[in-house]
């Protein structure tokens, strides 16, 4: 994501109500690796870029957690309030004129409705925890080094961030769901972050979903060197 007509191609899947993406539980890998990501810390603000209307931000919030999220689609933040049968308030964002803030009335959960590139630190602040699910792996290509590096300046010093991405055969289909193999995170994060591959999980719903032989799930946890 990033150009304009990838940003409109996004929002419209959303107005014909197409996330294929979406998953209605608790995403496995956020459970599994949740105690690595807070690190025993009980209260932590947990970043979920491009976040949709996971469920994972209420799961993690109703443990006491602070989520913030950034999505585009203004339908996709309703419909997670909705669903999850939370209650909001929506305000402007200072500095951000096309964006708007909804607040869960407890102030657990922020998702701005906004483009990722024009949010900052200065807006969004740091964050002691990352879950990234369907964000990379939805970048355009040419954006990734500068996706990698807002990632990396919303990273307070002792910030886990839990990567998931996809392997798969790209002559078969281009994505997005981008392939990311492993090559790839280590060419994008190695640099800036120590890469704690964590595991490989076949994926048989979405490989049989994309007509793929081979569609693997890679999981990593990236601190900032």
């Amino acid at each position: 994501m990033a150009s304009e007509s990838t940003n409109k191609g996004w929002i419209n899947t959303w107005e014909e109500g197409r996330s294929p993406w979406h998953r209605p539980q608790v995403h496995p890998m956020l459970e599994k690796y949740l105690d690595k990501v807070i690190a025993g810390r009980h209260s932590c603000r947990i970043f979920f870029p491009l976040c949709g209307k996971a469920v994972d931000m209420k799961w993690l919030a109703d443990k006491g957690h602070t989520v913030v999220g950034v999505e585009l689609s203004g339908k996709g933040i309703k419909e997670f309030f909705q669903e999850q049968n939370v209650e909001y308030d929506v305000s402007p964002v200072e500095n951000l004129p096309d964006a708007e803030l909804y607040k869960s009335k407890d102030g657990k959960i922020l998702i701005y409705k906004a483009d990722l590139f024009a949010v900052s630190r200065d807006v969004l602040g740091t964050f002691g925890g990352m879950w990234d699910r369907g964000s990379l792996v939805a970048i355009d290509k040419e954006d990734r080094e500068r996706y990698v590096n807002l990632m990396a300046s919303l990273m307070a010093p002792d910030c886990n961030y839990l990567l998931s991405t996809f392997d798969y055969d790209p002559a078969v289909m281009k994505g997005p769901p981008h392939c990311i193999p492993d090559s790839e995170v280590r060419r994008l994060y190695a640099n800036s972050f120590h890469v704690d591959f964590m595991e490989k999980d076949e994926d048989p719903a979405e490989k049989t979903m994309l007509k793929q032989d081979r569609f693997d799930e890679l999981i990593y946890i990236l601190t900032i060197n």
